[in-house]
């Protein structure tokens, strides 16, 4: 099969959403008239006084209409775009897994009986991923490109070489690029072409000359990235919960 046929659903899905989920700048080269819609909304969304706007994880959502959105059709469309959306956004993950990982935290005992705990819990659990890690850093252009370089053994994780990208990360633990030339010239190169937007959080102390990430979260961290992308993590536990 040929390469781009290959590829070929994975990039229709930021077509159905409607949103450049994953700041893919290859999705503005596809020339055929139905991306040009998308293109025009994207490119908008990239203006200046745009750009640079962070969405932050923890407000409330409300509608600007008291009657939208209201209608059980409405609400399931809802909330499955912004499960896709979120599973997108973390390397398309799988229902299966996303799931299995969220029931967990709706499961345990939460430290105050509210949304903002169990969005809290959500967003760390999936920015403590190894892949997530990588791509925050910018050590790669994308979580797909941070999972490749996990598969094929070019990250270690404590000296200790780590091929699985849903690693979980634990407070303190080192990450480093094996010293071969060929895995630090691809980091290099990934480095090269970024713009360094959105930031790297601050829950990673990052050295760029060694290739080391040093993940300091804790249990009683606050420390979200900065998004430029607002997920709706009620409506994506809403959707978990029910279906």
């Amino acid at each position: 099969m040929a390469p781009n046929k290959r590829h070929k659903p994975f990039y229709k899905q930021f077509l159905r959403l409607r949103k450049n989920i994953q700041n893919r700048p290859k999705l503005f080269k596809f020339r055929k008239q139905k991306w040009v819609r998308f293109q025009q909304y994207s490119k908008n969304q990239l203006k200046f006084f745009k750009r640079f706007k962070i969405k932050d994880q923890f407000q409330l959502s409300v509608s600007k209409f008291a009657s939208r959105g209201n209608s059980f059709q409405k609400k399931f469309r809802n909330n499955l775009y912004e499960r896709k959306a979120f599973s997108l956004f973390y390397g398309k993950l799988k229902r299966k897994y996303l799931k299995k990982n969220v029931l967990q935290f709706i499961s345990s005992k939460p430290s105050t009986n509210n949304s903002t705990d169990f969005r809290h819990k959500t967003l760390k659990f999936f920015e403590s991923r190894l892949d997530t890690v990588l791509y925050r850093a910018n050590f790669s252009s994308s979580i797909r490109s941070a999972s490749q370089l996990i598969l094929h053994g070019h990250v270690l994780v404590n000296g200790i070489p780590v091929k699985t990208k849903a690693y979980v990360l634990k407070a303190n633990d080192l990450i480093e690029i094996t010293h071969s030339i060929k895995s630090r010239n691809l980091v290099k190169k990934s480095l090269d072409r970024s713009n360094f937007w959105p930031i790297p959080p601050k829950h990673l102390l990052i050295n760029y000359k060694t290739l080391q990430i040093l993940f300091i979260y804790t249990a009683t961290s606050n420390l979200m990235p900065a998004f430029n992308h607002y997920l709706n993590v009620d409506s994506v536990l809403t959707n978990i919960k029910k279906y």
